[in-house]
């Protein structure tokens, strides 16, 4: 997790403060006895104060994170918060429009505008405490045929499956991932790919798991790329010389979990009698995030006429570098996590990182060229997952 400026810091407590302030004064409209109402104040005041002050313990100094090897009191504590400001988000801006109404004389809609925010508000928070809960746990898997125009008609039907974004320092013990090895496996895949972030930033995260990552079984191989979490960049090493040993060792840990590692450089793999060409490329981000890739050394070890599959961990680099100006057909990338939160409804999904990446989760196209954007299996912040479940994506290839 990349530290966070002190400034940034002291602006982030004063909207917290700004709003537990909004929050609880449109909770106090809708009161009307002085006794409730004291009682109300006691209670929220004092909640208030206990979670503002775990938050401030945890985070008003930046680099503690930085310095630490184990995340779960700072996801704990990340988790507890969106808990806890997201509904008041929705409450102080209804208490914001209810003071204009009351500007017109229209008392009447205020209150039923803050009683109505604060049921949407309560059921907002119920949700999230369900994603928290089970929803990091709730396996989704998302079948999707992707017709391709070059892809060669021996190659039609071939079964891919996608995984990413494991961060596995922010698992308790192996039962999720051996769940979701014997998912994987299921679908008897030829392929399986792996597109980055294995851990927040130490190898010893995969200790524990090797098993349950050498189980997974592919009859064509497995391969694997970097995400930006796996290079150790957001933590504070002693020497060079740390970090580079960590990083080596966590390159022969997924190595030994049977995974054919790309470092900018393409492998072959042959189906029916068909080659597919395998192009795997170090991290590529728009800052801060850290930018490794070099693709043009990566495609120029491939034929020109072959069957080209991409794994790149940003989605960012798809628009970058890959439309338009490369000749692989598809694309396979994670790192946005589709924010761990959105919203599904009749068939319509969104996610707020939409606000971040145009392509957050799921299968685009930009003329004959794809991008599957796979939305994460782990946790990183937030120990939750609202409405956007840990995802394996089975991709079947389509000849047009």
């Amino acid at each position: 997790m990349r530290g966070i400026p002190a400034s940034g810091v002291f602006i982030f407590f004063a909207l917290v403060f700004l709003i537990e302030v909004l929050a609880f004064f449109a909770i106090h409209e809708l009161l009307d006895r002085p006794k409730i109402k004291r009682q109300v104040s006691i209670v929220y005041w004092g909640l208030t104060a206990v979670l503002t002050g775990i938050l401030a313990f945890a985070f008003l100094n930046p680099e503690k994170i930085r310095q630490t090897t184990d995340y779960q009191f700072f996801y704990f504590v990340i988790s507890v918060s969106f808990l806890n400001l997201v509904p008041k988000i929705l409450l102080s801006a209804s208490l914001l429009i209810a003071l204009i109404f009351r500007l017109f004389r229209a008392r009447f809609h205020a209150r039923v505008l803050l009683m109505s925010a604060t049921i949407l508000s309560l059921g907002l928070m119920l949700n999230i405490g369900y994603g928290i809960a089970f929803g990091r746990k709730s396996l989704r898997v998302v079948e999707q045929d992707v017709y391709l125009k070059d892809l060669p008609k021996s190659l039609d039907k071939t079964v891919l499956v996608q995984i990413s974004d494991f961060h596995l320092g922010s698992f308790e013990d192996a039962s999720f991932l051996k769940r979701a090895t014997d998912k994987i496996n299921s679908f008897d895949p030829e392929l399986i790919f792996f597109t980055g972030d294995m851990v927040n930033n130490y190898y010893q995260e995969m200790l524990g798991f090797e098993e349950a990552l050498a189980e997974m079984t592919a009859s064509h191989g497995k391969f694997a790329i970097l995400g930006n979490h796996d290079y150790g960049d957001y933590s504070n090493w002693e020497d060079a010389g740390l970090k580079a040993s960590n990083h080596q060792a966590l390159l022969t840990k997924i190595e030994t979990a049977g995974f054919r590692l790309l470092l900018n450089e393409s492998a072959d793999t042959l189906i029916n009698n068909t080659t597919i060409e395998v192009i795997g490329v170090e991290n590529w981000g728009h800052p801060p995030f850290p930018q490794y890739a070099d693709l043009d050394k990566a495609i120029k070890q491939t034929a020109d006429d072959s069957f080209k599959i991409l794994l790149t961990h940003d989605p960012a680099h798809w628009a970058g570098q890959v439309i338009g100006k490369t000749p692989v057909s598809l694309t396979l990338s994670g790192h946005t996590h589709a924010a761990q939160s959105g919203v599904q409804f009749a068939g319509i999904e969104f996610s707020p990182m939409y606000f971040v990446q145009k392509y957050w989760g799921g299968l685009y196209r930009e003329g004959d060229q794809y991008l599957y954007v796979n939305r994460g299996l782990g946790c990183v912040g937030l120990l939750g997952r609202i409405e956007m479940n840990p995802e394996i994506t089975v991709l079947t290839l389509r000849s047009k």
